[in-house]
């Protein structure tokens, strides 16, 4: 009997080359080599319903009609975007209902022999009906954003009923079992198992700084533009990094909804030359960024929108050799040992990014072996391969 996997996720590139995370795929197609994935994931009005990826056939669902008005999903994730807007709120049921029914499909057409659910809930949450009504074994992944923010009683019992139920569940990092271990108690199918980095797109490479560029120390940041990600004490820092170092200029990769009150920021910082936002790129433009970068930038707060499970956009600039400044908050520290791949700081403190961010632009050859020691350190740690096997057996059990 073909092994065959259905992976429910609502984080999916919408096309090659879209700047939407591609880690739930990039684990899909590693997966691919040994089972027949197939990937369910929200449909996007300019994405197909239907196509293949690489190894992996993807399926999308719409969700909503008229297609062109589907707010939850993609754009800076489902949180914000019902926090920003109340159609997308509206559609949180409904997407739960489609992409039920779209499984259902998808598990009797195809013969799945084991759901993988990204995210506990909802994918968790839908993956738990699937699992009793199939009666096949359930996989579920939480990322860290699907558990930090949601602290509410409803939120607690709904994570249990899905721990509860769930065959496996994996999580990124030590601070997201501690997390679920206060939500659930006993952890008895729990593994940690980060996601992975793909080291051929990110990693060090020669190559020269844009002409626009040719004169600055960039200071770059990647990630969604929201106030859990701490970019506000960045841009408090750049008027005293501008006095140390006057060619500084951070460069600002995503999008999202914080981006406004950011701008009120710069402009009450008066470091509109300073600072610039690229948006949104897709992976390979952002691995180039990195190899620009003299110091990459991770300040992520522990606040109610929530926590830095473990920081990919930060594993990504560790793997292409970045010199690199985060906060000591959730799973960061697990990535960055100061002083030696990197420099941890307090959270909400711009003093000491400012301190930081100096005191390693005065210190080339210290920041060139920072990186050295973080790529070499997430290549060793971190790689698809190594992941991926790590699913691989937990893929067997479930399948035994």
């Amino acid at each position: 009997m073909e092994n065959n996997v259905l992976v429910t996720t609502t984080t999916f590139p919408r096309w090659k080359d879209d700047a939407t995370p591609r880690f739930v795929y990039e684990l899909s197609e590693k997966l691919a080599a040994k089972y027949k994935v197939i990937v369910l994931a929200p449909h996007h009005k300019e994405a197909l319903k239907k196509e293949k990826l690489g190894k992996v056939d993807v399926r999308r669902f719409a969700y909503f009609k008229p297609e062109s008005l589907q707010k939850l999903c993609y754009n800076g994730g489902i949180i914000p975007n019902m926090e920003s807007s109340f159609l997308a709120k509206m559609q949180m049921p409904l997407l739960v209902m489609a992409e039920f029914f779209a499984a259902s499909k998808i598990i009797k057409k195809e013969k799945i022999r084991v759901i993988h659910a990204h995210w506990i809930l909802p994918q968790g949450l839908i993956g738990v009906f699937l699992k009793k009504l199939f009666k096949i074994p359930l996989i579920v992944t939480i990322h860290g954003s699907d558990l930090f923010p949601l602290k509410s009683n409803l939120f607690r019992k709904l994570h249990r009923f899905v721990a509860a139920n769930a065959n496996f569940i994996t999580v990124g990092s030590e601070a997201t079992k501690n997390e679920l271990r206060i939500r659930i108690g006993s952890l008895g199918n729990v593994n940690v198992v980060p996601m992975g980095v793909d080291s051929k797109i990110f990693r060090k490479i020669k190559i020269k700084k844009p002409k626009k560029y040719s004169k600055n120390k960039i200071l770059l940041f990647v990630g969604r533009l929201s106030d859990q990600k701490g970019l506000q004490y960045i841009i408090d820092a750049m008027p005293n990094i501008v006095i140390e170092e006057p060619s500084a200029k951070l460069l600002i990769i995503g999008e999202g909804p914080y981006k406004s009150e950011l701008l009120k920021r710069i402009n009450e910082n008066k470091v509109n030359e300073n600072v610039e936002f690229l948006g949104s790129l897709p992976s390979s433009e952002v691995a180039k960024y990195h190899n620009y970068a003299d110091i990459f930038i991770f300040p992520s707060l522990s606040n109610k929108t929530g926590t830095e499970a473990l920081g990919l956009a930060l594993m990504e600039a560790m793997s292409s050799g970045c010199a690199v400044v985060g906060a000591n908050v959730g799973g960061i520290p697990s990535l960055i040992k100061n002083g030696y791949n990197g420099i941890l700081v307090r959270q909400k403190d711009s003093m000491e990014l400012y301190k930081s961010i100096a005191a390693l632009l005065k210190n080339k050859k210290k920041a060139e072996a920072m990186g050295k020691n973080a790529a070499a350190f997430i290549q060793k740690n971190y790689s698809w391969d190594k992941v991926s096997s790590r699913f691989i057996k937990i893929y067997e059990n479930a399948l035994k």
